[in-house]
């Protein structure tokens, strides 16, 4: 799989393109394997924490209030070994467990935010309440009422509905600040949809704008921004870096979560580079059915152009529209879902506070190598200080005993694939 680059675009012949790609225009703002080389995990409140520690992994400590902090950390990164229960038989550890990697892993300096895990934004909240705006996030701005619904696959997940008046299913992300050059940010979150007209799943093609990390607190197409959309139904994903009003890229192909499908998780990946220089890189990765997919461009980028807007806002917009435009014209007067539904779980957002720190993260998977791993579940550390002391996010897990690693990652490689730096064994279990 690979992406085509084109550059610089304007808008009108970013509109002809599409029209020759066969693809659905939208209006601005509303419409319109490789491997790893070898594995560890979490606990938050849903909001940007303070996680540190001086001799060794202690629990995390949050501020309290709205604005973000930052974990940080220090020490060697040099990989080691990991703990053990000492017992013959492994010790089995389930959702919301603590466990502690322990190693030289030097330390983690990042600010973050996790909406999921045991005692999260998300699972501390019973199913039909609804989510309230705070520590950074906001709900509510364009759709309808965000709750926490169970689901049967994930457990407690966040669940907005759409209609003609509530058209973006929106959740977004503020760290605080602007992000400078030189950083590493990684954003992931799973997400599935429902479109349905008359009881039954809808066929036609549609676009969905998953995504966008902007300059400002905006939905609206604009300069200085990324944006991620997928035209269902029409050929993949979309994937947009407008650095300024007249220096943009396009870049397309890959794919994305379905139409009325299963859980798919999403991630993106950043790191911003030098002004004016093509240094940075942006990564998109789809994991749905079992595999991970790289949906990305390969080559340096240019993300900065515009000395004074900086990338800030994380926004999930979810937008749905142009609903069968492929097949029956724009804005056509066709029937269209009557029921649209938008569920997702365990957003994450992680934002480097130096130029190494932003793609170090921890996850539990079923194989060491990203390539072949089958099941995925992100992870939010409570202290990364040498050792890294987490509680366990395993809700997403099918039910039963499982086998899997917990994996200290280190950024990627030059095709998109987690370079793995430690991996450590542990026995799961799903009741």
């Amino acid at each position: 799989m690979h992406f085509t680059r084109l550059r610089p675009r304007s808008p009108v012949l970013a509109f002809a393109w599409a029209l020759m790609a066969g693809l659905p225009l939208a209006a601005a703002g509303c419409g319109g394997g490789g491997t790893d080389t070898t594995a560890a995990s979490s606990e938050s409140d849903g909001g940007p924490t303070t996680a540190s520690s001086s001799e060794g992994p202690t629990t995390s400590s949050s501020t309290g209030d709205e604005s973000p902090t930052t974990s940080s950390s220090t020490g060697d990164d040099g990989p080691t070994t990991s703990s053990s229960t000492g017992d013959d038989a492994p010790a089995i550890y389930r959702h919301g467990d603590m466990v502690t990697i322990e190693g030289e892993f030097g330390g983690n300096d990042v600010t973050k935010t996790f909406l999921g895990g045991a005692g999260g934004k998300i699972e501390s909240l019973s199913p039909g309440q609804s989510m309230e705006s705070g520590e950074g996030w906001s709900f509510n701005d364009l759709g309808g009422p965000t709750s926490v619904e169970l689901d049967g696959e994930r457990g407690k997940v966040l669940f907005t509905p759409e209609d003609k008046d509530h058209y973006n299913a929106t959740r977004r992300f503020d760290p605080g600040f602007a992000i400078a050059e030189q950083r590493h940010f990684y954003k992931a979150h799973w997400v599935r949809n429902v479109m349905l007209l008359d009881g039954m799943p809808y066929a036609k093609s549609y676009q969905w704008k998953h995504e966008r990390v902007n300059w400002e607190n905006s939905v609206v197409d604009g300069d200085c921004e990324i944006k991620v959309h997928h035209q269902i139904g029409t050929g993949g994903v979309l994937t947009f870096v407008n650095r300024s009003a007249d220096d943009k890229s396009t870049y397309y192909g890959g794919q994305a979560a379905d139409s009325n499908g299963g859980w798919t998780l999403l991630e993106i990946l950043v790191f911003t580079g030098t002004e004016g220089q093509e240094d940075g890189k942006l990564i998109t990765r789809v994991h749905k059915d079992g595999k991970t997919m790289i949906s990305q461009n390969r080559q340096a980028e240019r993300i900065y152009a515009d000395p004074s807007l900086r990338l800030r806002h994380f926004i999930e917009q979810n937008y749905f529209g142009n609903f069968g435009q492929f097949e029956d014209g724009v804005d056509n007067p066709l029937p269209k879902p009557d029921v649209r539904e938008l569920w997702s779980d365990d957003s994450r957002v992680i934002v480097g506070n130096t130029a190494e720190t932003g793609w170090r993260r921890v996850e539990l998977r079923d194989s060491v190598d990203l390539a072949s791993a089958t099941l995925r579940e992100v992870q939010d550390w409570v202290s990364w200080d040498g050792a890294i002391s987490l509680r366990l996010n395993a809700d997403g897990l099918p039910a039963g005993e499982h086998d899997l690693f917990l994996v200290v990652i280190d950024g990627v490689d030059v095709d998109g694939w987690d370079v793995v730096t430690h991996s450590m064994p542990i026995r799961v279990g799903v009741d």
